[in-house]
């Protein structure tokens, strides 16, 4: 055999073997990396944030801690740095720096998504600065994370003032069975607004009653009392249409002189005393509740007219002869020159 001859099997082998090697993965990628939730990488972290923590510019310390969580985004010390940051955002807070205060927290949430702490500070700025739609857009979130009583408040709210009504209603639900009616009346009466628009007057009248029944004669705290006042009226006028409706007039000219007495000046209540009062055939009534409503001339005048003169012509040999007076007495009665 002669000495420089390889055989074909040889050559073969020769080449599977060089094929192997080639294929061999470095030497750093044999090496495993350790979990970044392990305790090896929880004390690099640990140190790591501890000497963020001796930067004494809070500024500069956000984002420090910023450029943490991106490089190191499923550390164990997320939470720590979270509070730490929340720390650093709550001067601007205090001080009503909103906007600053939806910057710092808008970088935080575009790291860490669920973040609690960042996105309850959001809603709060984005509610502070009527931003609503971005409020509802946050709320929702951290409503999935904590349903809390105070952001089912806030989403009501917010969802009220975009005029969501199903998503005010849904949440508004949650806030009348978590607070006292005292507390979120304001609340409670949007609620029967929305049910009187949708013509659902019994559960009107029964959040406007228990708005009232809540504060008896107290007026809420920071409220002025004329101003309370046309709240109650509003709530009376509620009460009485869902009884008016029922075909309960006495006790409807009872809720509506409630509403007059707390609103004199709205002509609503009077427009349904007289009709009530028509109802019950008490004409003479009627009469001088719907002069009131005319005189008042306001939304309801011109029905009231129509009624007055319906009503007062067959009394008086088919002509209006002394309605003036009636007009004038009415005039006179609600202090009207």
């Amino acid at each position: 055999m002669m000495l420089g001859f390889r055989s074909p099997i040889c050559l073969i082998l020769s080449a599977i073997l060089l094929s192997s090697v080639s294929w061999l993965p470095p030497l750093q990628a044999q090496q495993a990396q350790p979990s970044p939730t392990s305790e090896y990488q929880y004390k690099k972290d640990y140190a790591q944030v501890e000497g963020i923590m001796k930067e004494t510019d809070p500024e500069k310390r956000a984002q420090l801690l910023l450029a943490f969580v991106k490089e190191h985004p499923q550390s164990r010390l997320i939470p720590y740095v979270s509070g730490s940051y929340s720390q650093i955002v709550a001067p601007h807070q205090q001080a009503g720096a909103w906007a600053k205060v939806i910057a710092m927290n808008e970088a935080f949430v575009a790291l860490v998504p669920d973040d609690k702490a960042a996105l309850g500070s959001l809603v709060g700025a984005y509610f502070q600065t009527q931003n609503f739609a971005k409020t509802v857009e946050h709320g929702e979130k951290i409503y999935v994370i904590a349903p809390d009583k105070s952001v089912a408040f806030i989403l009501a709210t917010s969802y009220f003032q975009l005029k969501n009504t199903d998503n005010f209603m849904k949440y508004a639900e949650r806030v009348l069975a978590e607070f006292p009616t005292d507390q979120v009346y304001t609340i409670a009466l949007q609620v029967a607004g929305t049910y009187a628009a949708k013509r659902d007057l019994t559960k009107a009248a029964e959040q406007a009653e228990k708005v009232l029944t809540a504060f008896g004669e107290k007026v809420p705290q920071g409220v002025q009392e004329k101003d309370w006042n046309i709240t109650r009226s509003y709530a009376y006028t509620l009460m009485a249409a869902s009884l008016y409706e029922k075909k309960e007039y006495p006790k409807a000219i009872e809720q509506y002189e409630k509403a007059a007495k707390f609103a004199p000046q709205s002509d609503e209540p009077y427009y349904f005393i007289g009709m009530s009062k028509w109802n019950t055939k008490d004409h003479e009534g009627a009469i001088a509740a719907f002069a009131k409503a005319t005189v008042l001339n306001k939304q309801y005048a011109k029905r009231a007219q129509d009624n007055l003169e319906k009503l007062y012509r067959p009394m008086h040999n088919d002509t209006l002869d002394g309605l003036d007076e009636v007009k004038a007495k009415a005039k006179t009665e609600l202090g009207i020159s």
